[in-house]
């Protein structure tokens, strides 16, 4: 392959058509630099394009739309030592924190680790099925005052207590998790 011409090459220009005197030199240039004006103008046209496809493309970002709460099976819950009759609890994932706690009409966001509660207005949250429609991005700026936390591990269940100071009640949830069966079996 040495000493060839390279035809796709457009580093020189190829010999046999200047050997022919069919292109000349500077013609040949003439060409090459329209030639490459065209791709370029193709290629900043096809950018320009993708770059205005992209918006339309990604999807909404969490905080833009609502978050599905899927309800916890078996918890239970006891406000001022007494059970409830009308209230669940969801989670957002597996994880547990936050949680979303429905009295009756009134809607908690329990932040554990952060020790904090919030009161959600009820025309915020939606209803689909048994689960509930929340978008974390609204949530209020001031938490409600809570004191007297406890979060333990009480064996099949974790509990998570606190006591809302401007009402004075007492709310002690008892969340189940999965037994830890790997030392049990061998």
């Amino acid at each position: 392959m040495r000493g060839e011409t390279n035809h796709l090459s457009y580093s020189r220009a190829p010999q046999g058509l200047l050997k022919g005197g069919a292109v000349n030199a500077s013609e040949w240039g003439a060409r090459f630099s329209q030639g490459l004006k065209r791709r370029l103008f193709g290629s900043v046209i096809l950018l320009a394009v993708v770059l205005a496809l992209v918006p339309l493309a990604t999807p909404a970002r969490a905080g833009d739309k609502a978050v599905a709460w899927k309800p916890i099976a078996q918890a239970l819950l006891r406000v001022d030592d007494q059970p409830v009759k009308n209230w669940n609890v969801y989670e957002e994932s597996k994880k547990g924190d936050p949680l979303l706690l429905a009295v009756g009409n009134r809607f908690l966001v329990i932040e554990i680790h952060d020790h904090k509660i919030f009161e959600l207005t009820p025309a915020k949250v939606e209803h689909k099925g048994s689960d509930l429609l929340w978008d974390p991005a609204e949530r209020p700026a001031e938490p409600l005052a809570a004191t007297d936390w406890v979060i333990r591990d009480v064996g099949l269940a974790y509990r998570i207590a606190f006591r809302l100071e401007a009402e004075k009640h007492a709310f002690d949830v008892q969340l189940p998790h999965p037994m830890d069966l790997r030392y049990i079996v061998r």
